[in-house]
């Protein structure tokens, strides 16, 4: 044991040692921060911020913008490996909420490049404050709190809409099978939770707590009013949703608010928190009137909900 320990530490302090090293060397040169982004969400604001020429690897949820994707890539951010990001001498690595293992943010969190965690988004003043952290941490403060106004503007206007909502409809929030094979459910305090809030929706799955997998029992007692299914590489099919047992005679597949949608623009919290759940929303309550929203520079490859 005494070995294995000696072994972790001598890896730690080398790793700690090159990225100390490329931590000074970038500070004498005056270059512009090398940042590593561990969440889609971190990715999304960075571009948003114009910063993405100073991303050097993103994680595997970082889908959007597609520019994006031609990025290095450390794997799934709940998943890293400190040594893969460490390895790209970054400067900067900015984590979202949900990041790991435990050991691997252990050893960044040791190293001498800059780590920032971000807090959980629950509410929409979470969004643009979600912003204004990355936008500090990158040194570009200004920038930051120029795009958590405008952000801000978007979300406050869309919320004026939905508070408009006479009847709030009950919505169950899906996600397609995981390696267990299971459908999950975005239960009470779940991101999926939150941002059905955000789109003027009741959580059909509030007895659950965080995403659990779909039970035909518990789906039979939902009976939801609609239904938000969160596209992924590994997503679920619209038609595979309304032909099974327990939802086929649910009023959001006999009435056909049955929708798909981006799962990063709907429960990331990015940039496009807001045109993301006015699309979700419109969805839901065909019959209300909401506002559309201005054509930000972040939203223009947006997929709208179907």
């Amino acid at each position: 044991m005494e070995s294995v320990a000696f072994s972790r530490r001598l890896v730690l302090g080398g790793l700690s040692a090159l990225a100390a090293f490329a931590h000074a060397g970038a500070g004498r040169a005056g270059t512009k921060p090398r940042i590593v982004s561990l969440g889609g969400a971190a990715t999304e604001i960075l571009y948003a911020l114009g910063l993405g020429d100073q991303v050097v690897a993103v994680d595997l949820s970082s889908g959007y913008p597609p520019e994006a994707r031609r990025k290095p890539n450390v794997g799934y951010y709940r998943a890293i490996s400190a040594e893969g990001a460490l390895a790209l001498s970054p400067t900067l690595i900015i984590a979202t909420d949900g990041a790991g293992p435990k050991e691997a943010l252990d050893v960044l969190a040791a190293s001498a490049v800059r780590l920032v965690s971000l807090k959980e988004v629950t509410t929409a003043e979470d969004v643009s404050s979600r912003i204004v952290a990355v936008a500090e941490a990158a040194g570009v403060p200004e920038r930051g709190a120029e795009l958590a106004g405008v952000v801000a503007a978007d979300l406050k206007a869309f919320g004026e809409d939905v508070a408009k909502i006479e009847r709030r409809r009950r919505t169950l929030i899906l996600l397609g099978p995981p390696r267990s094979g299971s459908i999950m459910a975005g239960g009470a305090g779940s991101s999926g939770g939150h941002a059905l809030a955000l789109a003027g929706a009741d959580n059909a799955a509030a007895a659950l707590s965080g995403w659990k997998p779909l039970t035909d029992e518990a789906a039979f007692g939902m009976a939801p009013d609609a239904i938000v299914v969160l596209q992924t590489n590994a997503s679920i099919s619209l038609d595979e949703i309304a032909q099974r047992p327990a939802l086929k005679d649910s009023p959001a597949v006999r009435e056909g608010r049955v929708i798909a949608t981006d799962a990063l623009g709907f429960v990331g919290f990015g940039p496009r928190a807001a045109h993301a759940s006015l699309g979700v929303a419109r969805r839901i309550y065909p019959e209300a009137v909401f506002r559309d929203l201005p054509r930000r520079a972040w939203t223009f490859a947006d997929a709208p909900a179907r």
